[in-house]
């Protein structure tokens, strides 16, 4: 088992809990600003959810890394740790947010090595303005808010690609759905 991580249990929410899990890598992924932004994400502190009790809590987990070669190793860990344990909980995919405004070549290409062991990829930009951002003032989007529209530069909208990760990611459990409710 990967250090920090927890056997399986359910994770307290109020109802309705959300649709998916973040589940960070490590500490300084991006999870707390991606379950900021996206209104039907929800931090599981770095736990695997059960994924077995689906009338309480939602079995859809997404990992979140940076894309450094230390997070990409433990993202990589855990979806290894994913496979070998069985889990209940589904694994949707996984997340990588721009450790900088530029990639190493050496990273990115143990990134790619990374994506491909997942189901699914969704890369979150560098964003300047994040470094100095107050969590609490950056805006929310809910899918059943539609696809707002972009101005252009403005700190004031939820990021073309952290949009994009969130429609991709509501694709994905709508595709998952068919095996929850067929018991895997």
């Amino acid at each position: 088992m990967s250090a920090g991580m927890t056997h399986p249990t359910l994770i307290p929410v109020d109802r309705p809990g959300p649709a998916v899990w973040l589940l960070g890598a490590h500490g300084g992924a991006g999870v707390s600003t991606l379950a900021h932004y996206l209104g039907f994400v929800g931090d599981s502190d770095r736990k695997w959810p059960c994924g077995n009790d689906v009338e309480n809590e939602s079995p859809y987990v997404l990992l979140v890394a940076r894309e450094t070669t230390d997070g990409l190793r433990k993202a990589h860990a855990l979806i290894t740790e994913h496979r070998e344990r069985s889990l209940e909980c589904e694994l949707l995919g996984l997340i990588t947010v721009a450790g900088a405004p530029t990639l190493d070549k050496s990273v990115r290409q143990y990134r790619d090595v990374v994506t491909s062991a997942a189901e699914a990829h969704w890369r979150i930009e560098w964003h300047k303005f994040l470094a100095a951002a107050a969590l609490p003032a950056l805006p929310r989007w809910h899918p059943q808010g539609g696809v707002p529209e972009q101005t252009k530069g403005t700190r004031a909208a939820v990021p073309t690609d952290v949009i994009a990760a969130g429609i991709g990611i509501v694709t994905a459990i709508q595709r998952a759905l068919p095996h929850l409710r067929s018991g895997h």
